[in-house]
């Protein structure tokens, strides 16, 4: 019994610690991101950890102690984000902002081995060359497949390349074996960022962080290139839409003189080129 209660008493303080020291890493950094780590090897996670400290600090926590803990802070934002809880909670803490921290931890991925029933997220290929595989059952499992081998310096060699799963395929338990026979690492895995705030409590989804700064500049010419030809079709003028009408008027105007036959200086050479085309187009005619 009082064992029971030194576990349980023990327990209640290493919480009330993570607890502490969550509301404490609040007050520190102005990002609070919170995302997936399922699949991450812990020597990937480790390393990842060291590249970008000290601007960026990582917090393992179970579900339900981060949402106690969001709810004992009066911080904007918390409780929204509490309700984007993945499976595999971590805690990213970072003095950069929403965006550059996404872009930090998307940059960083590995490579892992296939499980059973993981889907391909590009073609798997099997290259042509040599193997570190000695002969034996791994022969019957790789012709059984349908990929063609021979035996070189002793050991499998494959024949040619092969695609063993095309994109969005499931991997079969044999696949997934063979795979890592091979060893060929087809699946790219990082943290997964289901939400984050800034330091004001503005809340951001996945969607809006793997937006580029180079695909708001995007946006940013198409919405200005949308209102100002919106705004030259309603005869708005101002700085940036008088240019461009004075030169569509400019060309409206000519067009109707070269309708009309009308000459000046501006529709002669049009006129002209005009007369010429129409000259040799009567002569091809009554010619044939």
């Amino acid at each position: 019994m009082a064992l029971e209660t030194v576990r349980r008493s023990s327990a209640r303080i290493r919480k009330e610690e993570a607890i502490n020291k969550f509301l404490k890493l609040l007050k520190e950094y102005p990002t609070v991101m919170i995302g997936d780590f399922s699949r991450i090897p812990a020597n990937h996670f480790e390393r990842v950890r060291r590249e970008l400290s000290p601007d960026v600090k990582f917090f393992v926590m179970k579900k339900t102690l981060f949402k106690k803990a969001c709810e004992l802070s009066n911080r904007e934002g918390l409780k929204k984000l509490s309700e984007m809880v993945p499976q595999s909670l971590v805690v990213i803490f970072s003095r950069k902002d929403p965006f550059d921290t996404y872009k930090l931890l998307s940059e960083r991925k590995t490579e892992i081995f296939m499980k059973p029933g993981d889907v391909a997220e590009e073609d798997v290929v099997i290259p042509a060359g040599p193997t570190d595989l000695a002969p034996g059952p791994i022969l019957m499992d790789l012709r059984a497949m349908n990929i063609p081998t021979k035996i070189q310096g002793g050991k499998v060699a494959i024949a040619e390349s092969v695609t063993i799963l095309k994109k969005g395929q499931k991997a079969s338990a044999q696949i997934a074996d063979l795979l890592r026979a091979l060893n060929i690492k087809p699946l790219k895995v990082g943290f997964k960022v289901t939400g984050a705030i800034d330091e004001s409590g503005l809340i951001y989804s996945p969607e809006v962080l793997s937006v580029t700064r180079e695909d708001i500049l995007r946006l940013l010419q198409e919405a200005h290139m949308r209102s100002l030809n919106l705004a030259i079709e309603l005869g708005e003028i101002n700085r940036h839409t008088l240019a461009p009408m004075m030169q569509r008027a400019a060309a409206r105007a000519i067009a109707l003189s070269m309708r009309l036959n009308w000459v000046s200086d501006l529709t002669i050479p049009l006129l002209l080129r005009k007369a010429v085309q129409l000259a040799k187009f009567l002569n091809e005619k009554i010619g044939g």
